[in-house]
């Protein structure tokens, strides 16, 4: 293929690909605020019926977490293939560069880094804001078992 029907191609896919990203994101956003409102909720609820939410609150708060790591993994198997196409832009080579390679470039990055949800589970803008009501949910339930009065009776 010539550099002329190479060119155009590359930049179609490189826009496609950014549009994955960014919309990974925009989903990243929805799973954190449906991870938030259901913690909180639970947390809240747990001050008036069952300690026990207080659990379900840390235990979906992990769910989340893990799901958006997930999630930030799929996206980053992108980044790749972003960056491979950005170079060549950059140093204006596009030989050996073969256009169109969303699906394999994804599957190979994928076996190449195959660990890598450990990788984005630790990370600070995956974590927050799950990390928080776990913790919260844990503690308030251990106090709870300890017998630390958490709600004034009337």
């Amino acid at each position: 293929m010539d550099k002329m029907t190479k060119i155009p191609l590359l930049k179609e896919e490189y826009v496609l690909l950014q549009n994955f990203y960014e919309e990974f994101d925009r989903r990243i956003l929805t799973i954190k605020g449906w991870s938030a409102t259901i913690a909180i909720a639970a947390i809240g609820a747990g001050f008036y019926q069952s300690e026990y939410l207080w659990l379900f609150a840390a235990g979906a708060s992990l769910a989340f977490w893990l799901l958006e790591s997930f999630w930030k993994t799929f996206q980053y198997l992108h980044a790749p293939r972003i960056r491979i196409i950005e170079e060549a832009f950059r140093k204006d080579e596009f030989d050996g560069l073969a256009p169109l390679q969303i699906y394999d470039s994804w599957f190979d990055s994928q076996r190449k880094y195959r660990l890598q949800i450990w990788r984005c589970f630790s990370l600070a803008i995956v974590s927050f804001p799950h990390v928080v009501t776990l913790v919260i949910g844990v503690v308030l339930f251990v106090l709870q078992i300890m017998g630390v009065p958490l709600v004034q009776e009337s």
